[in-house]
C-alpha cells in the first residue's frame, strides 16, 4: 500500500502538467483522487498497526513519554512519522478539496505542485528509511 501512496503522489503532482489544453475536466481530477483515497487506507491502516501491533507505537503508552524521547528509533516511529504523515495528509486533503474547485490547467497545475508536492517531501522525509 505504501508504493500505490507514493507512486499516486507522483501521478497527481505530474499529470496536470502533461494536459496541454486549458480546460479542466473530472478525468483530469482522478490523480488527486486516487492519492487521497490511498493516503486514507494507508492511515486506517497505519493506526491499526500504531496501536495494535507496533511495539513502537505502543512504547509510548506503556513506558512514558520521556522513554520515547531518549530512544532515537522509538521517537521517530512513534512521534515524528506520525505527526508527520497526519500533517501529510492534511495537505493533500486542502489540496484535493483545491483541485475540484479548479476551473483551468493552470490552477490544477499550481494546486498539484504546491499541495501534493509538500505532502510527497512531508512523506518521504518521514518514512523510517533505515526500517525497510
Amino acid at each position: 500500500m505504501r508504493w500505490l501512496v507514493l507512486v499516486t503522489a507522483v501521478l497527481a503532482i505530474l499529470l496536470p502538467f502533461t494536459n496541454s489544453s486549458g480546460a479542466v475536466s473530472k478525468k483530469s481530477k482522478l490523480p488527486a483522487l486516487a492519492f487521497m483515497i490511498s493516503c486514507d487506507i494507508q492511515l486506517l491502516i497505519g493506526l491499526i498497526l500504531y496501536f495494535g501491533y507496533s511495539p513502537f507505537g505502543m512504547a509510548a503508552f506503556d513506558n512514558g513519554m520521556s522513554f520515547v524521547m531518549k530512544n532515537g528509533m522509538v521517537r521517530k516511529i512513534a512521534v515524528e512519522h506520525f505527526i508527520l504523515m497526519l500533517l501529510a495528509l492534511v495537505l493533500v486533503h486542502i489540496g484535493y478539496s483545491k483541485a475540484k474547485k479548479a476551473t483551468d490547467n493552470a490552477q490544477l497545475k499550481k494546486i498539484s505542485a504546491r499541495f501534493f508536492g509538500i505532502a510527497l517531501i512531508v512523506i518521504l522525509s518521514a518514512i523510517p528509511w533505515e526500517r525497510l
